[in-house]
């Protein structure tokens, strides 16, 4: 995800997905757009890439 000096998420990108995640691409996309982060004014010459791993394993 990127985001921009007032936290707001301007871009999201599943890298890989497989299996389950495959299915929920879609979702994970629109949650991400969802997410809050704190402004920073200091990221306004770079924004933030903010990356998160998500594995889903069966019980």
């Amino acid at each position: 995800m990127d985001v921009d000096p007032q936290g707001k998420v301007t871009h999201v990108e599943v890298e890989v997905a497989e299996g389950v995640g495959e299915r929920l691409r879609d979702r994970a996309i629109a949650a991400g757009y969802l997410s809050l982060f704190p402004p920073d004014p200091g990221r306004a010459g770079t924004p933030l890439r903010w990356r998160r791993s998500l594995d889903f394993a069966p019980r």
